[in-house]
């Protein structure tokens, strides 16, 4: 998918993402830094740490689109500073220690790309006793939402269209994450309880083993009104650098990364102040992505449980 040239021409049109990245790389970059951008792209963050004062910027990309940033870093007159190094971070060679990593690795709700493995392996063997990391934290959040998509596509899969039945489909909707991309974003007004913390990704001090490892949390969303809820929205808020974050819930401004909500099986009905228990937990996939597992317990009730690699891997058997 990253070497498609849509992909990040979209993530470039975004200006809440890349201008937040912009100002952080600004603020991070002292002039004369070796900086090393993990997962370059389009080469537009290395790009940014040029102009910022960077002395070099080591680029790396295992895609195709390496010719692209080469291209770009060229064109913009940081050619000589960009290096553009075409491999897999987890093999390739620097000439030296880097004040500054900068990596691009966040999915709708931080982890779930996958991405964060290759950026801690960077970070143990390239940066510089105490370098900076862009973004530094991560948290992951989760809160009850009304998903108009989502209701209207699984009650048009339910009414048996066509003269059908498809129940299987249904099943394999209500539990597989949903990345709505640019199309959608949830409102302030769509979110039906206050947001629960799930865990917090520190991307200078977390060891490579952890990132590795299952990141998973229990949360309380307590209810804020009266109304259904069809899912739980997912997403990331990220320190950036000092004074400067990002946010992709439901209610900030919109951005490429949409909207993640993992659906329930029914809408819920909810009342004021009502606690409602929610977990998450998210692995790593093989060869690349993550696998999500999601539940929610409504007082008094059952977990109703939900798991995108068990439906998966009905397909795959």
């Amino acid at each position: 998918m990253y070497a498609e040239i849509e992909v990040h021409r979209t993530m470039i049109c975004d200006r809440v993402r890349t201008e937040a990245f912009q100002r952080a790389i600004n603020s991070a970059v002292r002039p004369g830094d070796i900086v090393l951008d993990v997962g370059a792209g389009s080469g537009i963050l290395s790009i940014f740490a040029a102009r910022a004062g960077a002395a070099r910027v080591y680029a790396v990309e295992r895609t195709t689109v390496a010719v692209l940033a080469q291209e770009l870093a060229a064109a913009n007159g940081v050619g000589d500073i960009v290096q553009l190094i075409h491999g897999d971070v987890m093999d390739v060679e620097l000439p030296e220690r880097v004040d500054l990593i900068v990596s691009e690795w966040l999915g709708g709700f931080g982890i779930d790309e996958g991405m964060l493995v290759p950026v801690i392996a960077a970070r143990d063997r390239w940066l510089k006793p105490g370098g900076l990391m862009v973004p530094r934290l991560v948290t992951a959040w989760a809160a009850l939402v009304h998903d108009r998509y989502l209701g209207d596509t699984v009650e048009f899969l339910r009414d048996n269209p066509y003269g059908l039945r498809l129940d299987g489909l249904v099943e394999m909707t209500v539990n597989e994450i949903s990345y709505s991309g640019t199309f959608r974003h949830l409102t302030a007004g769509d979110r039906r309880s206050e947001p629960g913390r799930l865990w917090a990704t520190d991307a200078y001090l977390i060891s490579r083993e952890q990132a590795q490892a299952p990141h998973e949390a229990e949360t309380l969303l307590q209810v804020r009104n009266h109304g259904t809820a069809n899912a739980l929205a997912l997403w990331f808020s990220a320190d950036l650098a000092p004074a400067i974050s990002l946010s992709v819930g439901p209610g900030d401004p919109p951005t490429h990364w949409g909207m993640t909500t993992a659906p329930l099986r029914s809408p819920v009905e909810l009342t004021p102040d009502t606690v409602v228990r929610a977990r998450v937990r998210t692995a790593l996939a093989r060869p690349v992505g993550t696998w999500t597992r999601w539940a929610i317990a409504m007082p008094g009730a059952d977990w109703e449980e939900h798991d995108e690699q068990s439906i998966w891997a009905e397909i795959d058997d």
